[in-house]
């Protein structure tokens, strides 16, 4: 029974719509109980006699208008479909046409089955119930935060406008099924299996990247653990020409334009897979467009994108500095196919960039020696501090010893005396039972 109800649990944590397999696994159970039951009411007619009165088997032969021996000829598929009807009706407290029992062990077994009955009415009662309320209550959670953000709306009269635009926007949410917060879900699991489910959500989606054909695939695992989901709403800009590049997108579901300044024009039309914005991020040196975006682009529909930081970016090619190497040399060659680098700029960042990796260096050497010396530093003050501390308790405890071989002798304090007590000459005379008067 272990087994089965591991077996049970297991497969619907495995199934795509528990909901279902729930109700089949109930349906099964009341087939079984009910094939059981109808095997005990033939076990009991056979026992107490098959056609010795109206109640056993076959109890309602004239229901089906034939003489009362004409069960010796039923086979076994008759026999099981009536007993199995019989213990439906019974377990669903439906009678219609069934006799009443004429002997106590009739009795019995008809009370039994009717309480069993009205038992299973009512777990499956339960069960359906449980069902139906966790079906709903996902949608409960959901329509409340849709009502509380309408509900600031409607506080500051926002306008009919936005609620309009809010209502469609948890609609689509809904029926997208991104209602859940993937980062809080994937927290709850090791670090290991988060990067494999990652890898294999997002590693196709970075593959596609122009700039990223053939890298280490370490550092593109590095990188899918730092892809954030980014809905957009019809007619949101992604990003506009100037602005500062901090992010690079792809294009998960949905379709953007590339339009001009006004919004009128539309030079092209990005779909699922396009990626944008990956150069810069990068602080090509020489680049004509810096790190400013190039274009204006907007969302058609309802679009959901993935973005990378350039923080994320940089910090993961800290640790791998031949990527890093390798990416910005595709990437200065990509600007410089397009005639977007200024090779003399670039000459001159480049030694920049040079003289200021010297300098940081050494900087990073002259630290590392500072670091040594004040290490060896406190080793020696730490040392010394026990030295000195030992030579104190070994004095306290000498001073005792003479503070308790001398004679004690009462001392009294003249009004006139002047002398001035150090701190230990006190230790010694309250020790020696000293009086002092002032």
């Amino acid at each position: 029974m272990h087994r089965l109800n591991e077996t049970i649990y297991r497969a619907e944590s495995r199934a795509d719509s528990p909901i279902f397999y729930r109700i089949a696994v109930l349906l099964a159970v009341l087939a079984i109980v009910t094939h059981i039951n109808g095997c005990l009411y033939y076990f009991v007619s056979s026992e107490i006699g098959v056609g010795s009165d109206r109640w056993v088997y076959p109890a309602t032969a004239m229901w089906r208008h034939e003489n009362a021996t004409s069960h010796i000829d039923d086979t076994m598929w008759e026999k099981w479909i009536f007993c199995t009807y019989w213990s439906a009706m019974m377990l669903t407290s439906i009678l219609p046409n069934m006799n009443n029992p004429a002997t106590t062990g009739e009795f019995v077994f008809h009370i039994m089955d009717i309480l069993v009955g009205v038992l299973l009415y009512a777990t499956i009662v339960a069960r359906i119930s449980g069902m139906i309320l966790n079906i709903s209550k996902k949608r409960d959670v959901f329509r409340g935060k849709e009502e509380g953000v309408k509900g600031y709306l409607q506080l500051h009269k926002v306008g009919s406008d936005m609620d309009s635009r809010v209502v469609k926007w948890f609609d689509y949410i809904w029926s997208t099924k991104q209602d859940l917060d993937e980062e809080s879900v994937l927290t709850l699991l090791p670090q290991k299996l988060r990067m494999e489910i990652a890898r294999f959500v997002h590693i196709s989606v970075l593959q596609k990247v122009q700039l990223f054909h053939g890298v280490d695939d370490q550092f593109l695992e590095e990188l899918v653990l730092k892809l954030k989901f980014v809905p957009f709403s019809p007619g949101d800009f992604i990003c506009r020409k100037g602005d500062i590049g901090r992010q690079m997108y792809v294009v998960r579901r949905g379709k953007l334009n590339v339009v001009s300044d006004d919004g009128r024009k539309i030079f092209a039309t990005l779909g699922a897979g396009t990626v944008f914005g990956e150069l810069s991020i990068l602080n090509i040196p020489g680049s004509r467009n810096g790190n400013r975006r190039t274009a204006n682009v907007c969302a058609v529909g309802y679009a959901d994108l993935f973005s990378l930081s350039k923080e994320d970016l940089w910090d993961a090619l800290g640790e791998y500095p031949d990527v890093r190497t390798s990416l910005l040399e595709r990437a200065r060659h990509i600007l410089k196919r397009d005639d977007l680098i200024d090779e003399q700029a670039a000459v001159q960042s480049m030694r920049v960039s040079r003289d200021f990796a010297k300098v940081s260096a050494q900087c990073e050497t002259s630290l590392d020696i500072l670091q040594q010396h004040m290490q060896r530093f406190m080793d020696d003050y730490k040392g010394a501090f026990g030295e000195l501390n030992l030579d104190l308790q070994e004095m306290e405890t000498q001073i005792k010893k003479m503070a308790k071989g001398r004679k004690k002798q009462p001392f009294r304090r003249k009004k006139d005396d002047r002398r001035l007590y150090s701190a230990g000459d006190i230790d010694i005379l309250l020790e020696e039972d000293v009086v002092f008067r002032f």
